[in-house]
């Protein structure tokens, strides 16, 4: 399942679920407390129901719930979709209760104030669901950030459907063939002709790119493709020999090869993909959720460790206890991120001057006995005390427990492609770099290794062995300065 696909999966399970939630309750209430007509039951008689209403309703969710044409479906469509499904869940539901001989299946107006209210939930939270995806969805920081490269004439029928697709946001297109950017086509900005291409896909927040060209082999494009492969991007990529096939399938005429589903069709073109590193949704899924865990139970442990560490810090140098700087996150997102303060109030304005005395190779920067640091700072820095606000951009969902270091504004503008690709997934609180003993890697080529390295084998059990590593290193204060 493609991404959106699943999204629209989880969120049409949870309408039902809260449709049905609902319902019972009202269901309840009306029969109950309104006309009092239901007998007075057990909890053992209400448990057993509840179960087994949960049971039909899977059952039910499982063979007819109609996700993947949720958005497309007009409004008598949607008001038949909900009334089917309320009559097979009512039948599914009469069958278990009728082999299970559940008491409740003599409260003949619970059953039909639980179907009646159910249709009509059905519908309405269907509705407001299909008026989120499509018009706000994209919006939110869920969406996927899209590119385009094409040509002037290709461009229009492109835009046209990927902007009806919810899941996606348009951050710009680039025409091959135009002589400057300027203007925009369908209200998606021109960012770039073929000069500016790369340039512009190295430092726009991107997740995907659409590229939909008129070549006949792929020779002239590799070195493109290969640096945004380079930076992690997944990129769709048209393959003209499929296209007679599409515009017969629009056109209606006769019989031609149908093409997988594995292949995307946008604009009327098949697009193949291209991507670093394919990843599990599951897991992904409860990737996120050990984060929120983790995020809450660490947040929990930081507060009385940060009020006794504010004292001391505050009356060794004036200025805030907490420090906010722009960093960049998944595939160029920018975010605050958030330390105690280990620095006196001018760090960054003295940075300039202590270049000189940077001992990292590359694009990152490092000194021994940096004095911008204060006495306290240095504490709370071997203690890795300084990490722990960090806990709340884990919990907003900009980082991860674990994942990669994310780099400043001025480190990110000077990357090459292949640099982009470590952040290809969140950044993280802790990962291999950190574990790997950070102090003793001089060289940023070295960290952009074992950041790959994390990236093209990441699986949950690698990221809890990483986590239980880097118990180990901040207790014993090793890998940190």
């Amino acid at each position: 399942m493609a991404k959106k696909d699943k999204i629209q999966y989880v969120l049409n399970l949870l309408a039902d679920a809260v449709s049905l939630l609902v319902s019972v309750v009202a269901a309840w209430l009306i029969t109950d407390r309104g006309l009092h007509v239901l007998l007075d039951y057990t909890r053992q008689d209400w448990g057993q129901f509840i179960l087994i209403l949960i049971l039909a309703f899977l059952v039910v969710y499982a063979g007819f719930n109609g996700a993947a044409g949720l958005t497309r479906r007009g409004w008598k469509s949607e008001l038949l979709h909900c009334l089917r499904n309320t009559v097979v869940l009512g039948a599914v539901l009469a069958v278990c209760l009728l082999l299970t001989k559940a008491t409740l299946l003599e409260s003949r107006y619970l059953y039909v104030g639980i179907l009646s209210a159910n249709a009509v939930c059905l519908y309405f939270f269907h509705t407001a669901l299909k008026t989120y995806l499509n018009k706000y969805f994209y919006k939110g920081s869920l969406a996927t950030l899209v590119g385009i490269i094409t040509t002037t004439d290709r461009a229009p029928l492109l835009i046209h459907d990927l902007k009806h697709d919810w899941a996606k946001k348009l951050q710009g297109v680039v025409l091959l063939d135009a002589e400057e950017p300027s203007g925009s086509v369908d209200g998606v900005p021109v960012t770039a002709a073929y000069g500016g291409a790369l340039e512009w896909i190295r430092h726009e927040p991107l997740d995907e790119v659409y590229v939909n060209v008129p070549y006949q082999s792929g020779d002239s494009l590799r070195p493109l493709l290969n640096e945004m492969e380079s930076m992690g991007l997944c990129v769709h990529l048209n393959v003209t020999v499929l296209e007679p096939y599409t515009a017969a399938a629009r056109q209606g005429n006769g019989w031609f090869p149908r093409l997988q589903t594995t292949v995307e069709t946008a604009g009327g073109v098949p697009f193949v993909t291209i991507m670093a590193a394919e990843r599990d949704f599951g897991a992904m899924i409860l990737k996120r959720v050990m984060d929120i865990v983790g995020a809450l139970v660490g947040l929990v442990i930081s507060v009385p460790i940060i009020a006794v560490t504010a004292i001391p810090l505050k009356l060794e140098s004036p200025g805030p206890l907490f420090f906010r700087q722009k960093r960049v996150g998944l595939n160029g997102r920018v975010f605050y991120i958030y330390k105690l303060r280990s620095m006196y109030a001018d760090a960054e304005k003295r940075k300039q001057e202590l270049m000189k005395q940077n001992k990292m190779q590359g694009l990152m920067f490092k000194m021994d006995d940096d004095p911008r640091i204060t006495r306290v700072g240095k504490f709370i820095r071997r203690t890795s005390i300084d990490e722990l606000p960090q806990f709340w951009n884990i919990l907003k969902g900009d980082m991860s427990l674990v994942g990669t270091r994310p780099p400043t504004l001025d480190e990110y503008e000077q990357y090459d492609s292949h640099h982009k690709r470590r952040l290809s997934m969140k950044p993280g609180l802790t990962g291999l770099w950190q574990v790997s003993g950070r102090s003793d890697i001089h060289n940023f080529e070295d960290v952009v290794k074992l950041d790959v390295t994390y990236i093209d084998n990441w699986s949950l059990g690698l990221d809890m062995r990483i986590l239980v590593k880097t118990i180990g290193v901040v207790f014993k204060r090793t890998g940190a300065e």
